[in-house]
């Protein structure tokens, strides 16, 4: 009976897959950094769902990335997300690989210039979650995240290898959290109208194997107002805090939401940001109308306690975009983005928005 349910779930599986639209993308990479240099690599996406006729069905996602730098930093990214029950389960898996020679420039919102010392990190990620749609704007998930992270080379003088710095040995990070959203956009991958209030938080614990005992959470709230049928305009808003000893790789990194901030460069246990983006596509005809642009402006700082935050602390990110779409029903873009801030310029390349 066992060996029959089986076989019966790899057929209907398959027979999906043959009844399905499937949808590919496979395109390169490129871009620039102070962190990286020129770095090039590929994505490739692969959907199905949405059978033939029927635009209510839910597509499935597997993402794949990789990156190779002049600096010899290599990274590989695989993300699936997978609907069940027509909906109303969404499991995601989110898996990094990371071999990166970094610099590490000490914790705070202030660079001191002689705290710069060169590592090299090699690091695995895993984050899975499993997502149940409570009603049709709000959905619980149920999130666990891992992490292993080493050190494969560093500077004998500088603080990483004194130990002074949580994190700097070989660890382990392991948690489990909880995450709540209320979702009213009429798209989640190119959203014109709508909101996105997401609140999330974990807890790593020796319970779950971890080697440090911390709760991260987030607060990320985003807006999107349609001011004309070609035009959007898009806000962030993102809060993030960690309590107790945290390794400083789990640190919040300013970079991770502002594009033209320099890798690594401030980090500590607290951040805030906001972004606003300008999202056009101008143009009507059938093979113009896939091309847009956007401007945008970001700002946010880090901080080691919540009274640390002060108006002076902002750092600035400002900038322009190209955006492809490849799949218009949808508008599943590949973006390239230009900024300007506080390390000067970077390109980056990808695909989705920023937020």
């Amino acid at each position: 009976m066992k060996k029959i349910s089986t076989i019966t779930i790899l057929l209907m599986t398959l027979y999906q897959l043959l009844i399905a639209k499937v949808e590919y993308i496979v395109y390169p990479s490129l871009g620039y950094s102070d962190e990286t240099g020129i770095y090039a690599g590929g994505l490739a996406y692969l959907r199905y769902g949405g059978i033939e006729n029927d635009s209510t069905s839910f597509k499935n996602l597997i993402y794949f990335s990789t990156e190779v730098s002049e600096k010899k930093q290599y990274s590989i990214h695989l993300l699936p997300k997978i609907h069940l029950n027509n909906g109303k389960f969404t499991v995601l898996a989110n898996v990094k690989f990371k071999h990166w020679p970094s610099i590490f420039y000490g914790i705070g919102n202030k660079h001191i210039s002689n705290v710069e010392e060169e590592y090299t990190k090699r690091e695995y990620d895993i984050e899975f979650e499993i997502r149940k749609k409570i009603t049709n704007i709000w959905q619980t998930a149920f999130i666990y995240e891992f992490t292993h992270f080493q050190i494969k080379k560093l500077e004998e003088s500088g603080l990483l290898a004194i130990g002074d710095i949580p994190g700097s040995e070989d660890n382990i990070t392991s948690g489990v959290g909880l995450n709540l959203s209320y979702d009213t956009r009429d798209s989640d991958t190119y959203p014109q109208n709508g909101c996105l209030y997401n609140f999330k938080s974990v807890l790593f614990s020796d319970i779950f194997a971890s080697d440090y005992s911390f709760i991260r959470s987030e607060i990320d709230l985003r807006q999107y107002l349609s001011i004309f049928s070609n035009q959007i305009l898009a806000f962030q808003g993102y809060f993030s805090t960690i309590s107790d000893e945290v390794p400083f790789h789990k640190m919040s990194y300013l970079n991770d939401n502002i594009r033209a901030v320099t890798a690594n460069k401030f980090i500590d246990r607290h951040s805030i940001v906001f972004r606003i983006e300008n999202r056009i596509f101008p143009w009507s005809h059938p093979l113009l109308k896939r091309f847009g642009f956007v401007t945008f402006l970001e700002t946010g700082e880090v901080a080691g306690s919540m009274d640390e935050f002060s108006l002076n602390g902002f750092k600035l990110s400002y900038g322009v975009g190209l955006r492809i779409s490849f799949l218009m029903n949808d508008r599943l873009n590949v973006r390239l983005d230009i900024g300007f801030g506080e390390q000067n310029q970077s390109l980056s390349m990808g695909s989705s928005e920023e937020f």
